[in-house]
């Protein structure tokens, strides 16, 4: 293959696309190794299995030039070019779209002819924002690739032509999200931010009227968007008014109509229908294109998802959600029990008589009937029962890894349990505290944030979302959180602990003195019913928050009191005892501050970090007493330990040159 200056990665491309997996390209490489670079890429990726042919030729060949041309002709020639979509599926597609109205991408991902990542990725690169189509696809963003060691690249012919078509990186992508605003009829492009598209995105998972619906009802209540807490307010929105009471709300044409068809559906069973729809929220249904798997497709509320059959978007999970499902199912049961009359042709009612030939086998019959569809409610109540064991089980050994330390392990098991029930609350907390753990405080705060949508009352996870904020130094936000949790549980101090802690960092001391203070008086209120050791490790901690607000006032009697009582209640509680002896040291009793540091020393469970940090301060102490040459070894043996620690290397400093 020849190759010009301008290369473009085939794996790369691929993988861009959607079409291959990074460990696919991996795989086809270590075989490209071990047979000294041949045969190409492409083509051991078509003899595996993963793309066809005509998809390798296609890229490799004509991918570059496309690209630098104006395109001329509609996505979907493209897509069956490179042999994505065949004449007849484009032609199925073009037809139902007079009946649907929806895009050409969605009902070509609806089918699972293609990906999302694969309509977006021909939308980025071969839709100019002039010619946005109505047949192309709004959906997410593909993900950026990494052109890695993938050593084939994609054939270019062609020298560049002057041409309008954006080539930047940059500005495809800019060019992408306008053509995106565009489809969504949404023409005041810098009115939403790539944030906001996002977000919503998520909820409506790119299907078209939930879109414009959810940015009608955003741009209703632009007045009261805060910069930097969109996400969360748009989250809001969705809960408040379109999720809760969605029978009442603006969209309640849109979801009767998908209730009706789901209750009274004249092409399939609707019992049936619920079940299958109750399957594929709380368990993995592969396609077997059976005809109620075809209307649920075709009403549009699941889509395919390679070869599984998924809910489409996170809005119709919330409003037709497994509970609502399951009350649906019960309903139709309780109905069948009903007693039925029979009604002639004049419209008279004809009550069996006693006499009536065939009596016992007519309800031999019905109670035939009525057996099985009390076997169909056991059936979905054992599958509803057996679910909730293994999310239950799941949730159990998430805790137990997170007890454990074990974070990594810990998300991982959470992760599994939100692919079966991804409104199980307590997991997206417990997840969002295992994140904390390893310092992922952005992702910790979406995951509490997560819990609090499902939840509006869920304390802890408006806790959880409070420390998120606060690890992140969005301090104002972290206290609107750690105040939802307060006025849920007016009675948990540690609320009020972390509450205290975002005042102080905004430099609200006061405020916060006072909010800590009063976590204390509910502490020791708790300990006079419930006995100190239900409270000991609470206390220590507010006890030496409350010790460092005194120190920082430099009222150093009252932090060493409140430190020492800190310590009664947890007497190996590291930050109290490393306190203690700073402020003792910085009201000069620097034998006792000596005497403090020495003693943590002999401790036999110090990380190396507490290790460090407690040479640093007794070689800062000791610099102080005039013990110079004691001084630099515990600096020295700071340094040591903490190989980066800057701040005892200008102590070490200042020591020498007597100016500490």
């Amino acid at each position: 293959m020849s190759h010009s200056r301008n290369k473009v990665l085939l794996g790369a491309v691929l993988q861009q696309a959607g079409l291959v997996s990074a460990e696919g390209i991996k795989q086809a490489l270590k075989q490209q190794a071990l047979n000294n670079n041949s045969p190409r890429i492409g083509e051991i990726l078509t003899k595996q299995g993963h793309i066809d042919f005509k998809t390798a030729d296609f890229f490799a060949e004509r991918w570059s030039d496309l690209v630098l041309e104006n395109p001329k002709q509609p996505i979907g020639q493209y897509l069956e070019q490179a042999g994505l979509l065949n004449k007849e599926q484009i032609q199925k597609i073009l037809d139902e779209q007079k009946q649907t109205k929806l895009k050409f991408g969605e009902l070509a991902i609806a089918k699972g002819w293609l990906k999302q990542t694969t309509v977006d990725f021909f939308l980025r690169y071969l839709t100019p924002v002039s010619s946005a189509k109505s047949e192309a696809n709004s959906g997410f963003f593909a993900p950026e690739f990494s052109l890695g060691s993938i050593n084939e690249t994609v054939k270019t012919t062609k020298q560049p032509k002057p041409t309008n078509r954006l080539k930047d990186p940059q500005q495809i992508h800019e060019s992408f999200l306008e053509i995106k605003f565009k489809l969504l009829k949404l023409e005041d492009r810098h009115a939403y931010s790539e944030q906001i598209l996002a977000r919503v995105l998520l909820w409506t998972g790119g299907q078209s009227f939930l879109t414009q619906k959810l940015f009608k009802l955003i741009s209703e209540n632009s007045s009261t968007l805060v910069p930097d807490r969109e996400i969360e307010q748009i989250d809001y929105l969705v809960q408040t008014r379109i999720i809760d009471h969605w029978s009442n709300n603006q969209l309640k044409e849109h979801f009767l109509t998908i209730e009706d068809r789901l209750l009274h559906n004249q092409q399939c069973e609707p019992r049936k229908l619920l079940q299958l729809y109750q399957q594929i929220l709380s368990e993995t249904i592969f396609i077997d294109n059976s005809k109620e798997q075809q209307e649920l497709l075709n009403m549009g509320l699941v889509v395919k998802q390679q070869n599984q059959l998924v809910v489409a978007n996170r809005i119709y999970q919330s409003v037709f959600s497994l509970s609502w499902v399951t009350n649906k199912l019960t309903n139709q049961t309780s109905q069948s029990n009903l007693p039925t009359a029979a009604i002639n042709n004049s419209g008279k009612v004809v009550s069996p008589s006693p006499n009536q030939k065939g009596k016992d086998s007519f309800w031999q019959l019905k109670n035939i009937l009525l057996l099985l569809a009390s076997m169909g409610l056991l059936w979905v109540l054992f599958n509803n029962i057996g679910k909730r064991i293994v999310v239950r089980l799941a949730f159990d050994r998430g805790n137990e890894l997170l007890q454990k330390k074990s974070f990594e392990q810990a998300i991982a098991e959470y992760n599994r349990l939100l692919n079966i029930d991804s409104n199980y609350y307590q997991a997206w907390t417990n997840r969002g505290y295992a994140l904390a753990q390893l310092q992922r405080y952005q992702e910790m705060r979406q995951s509490c944030s997560t819990a609090t949508i499902i939840k509006p009352k869920a304390v802890d996870a408006w806790n959880c979302q409070g420390e998120a904020l606060h690890n992140l130094q969005r301090e104002d936000e972290a206290i609107v959180a750690f105040d939802r949790a307060i006025a849920l549980e007016q009675t948990e101090p540690i609320f009020l602990i972390n509450k205290s802690e975002s005042l102080r960092a905004l430099g609200k001391n006061e405020e916060s003195l006072t909010v800590i203070k009063e976590a204390i008086r509910l502490l020791e209120e708790a300990e006079a019913i419930e006995g100190q050791a239900s409270v000991s490790g609470e206390l220590a901690v507010a006890l030496t928050f409350l010790g460092n607000r005194y120190r920082r006032k430099e009222q150093y009697e009252l932090a060493v009191d409140t430190y020492n009582r800190a310590l009664e209640y947890s007497s190996n509680y590291f930050p109290a005892r490393i306190n203690l002896g700073v402020v003792l040291s910085q009201g000069e009793r620097y034998q006792a501050a000596q005497d403090v540091f020495e003693n943590i020393l002999d401790s036999n469970d110090l990380t190396p970090a507490q290790q460090g940090q407690t040479w640093f301060y007794l070689g800062k102490t000791l610099c102080k007493s005039q013990q110079t040459g004691a001084g630099i070894a515990a600096l020295e043996q700071a340094m040591k330990l903490q190989p980066d620690y800057e701040i005892a290397a200008q102590a070490r400093k200042q020591c020498t040159s007597d100016e500490i």
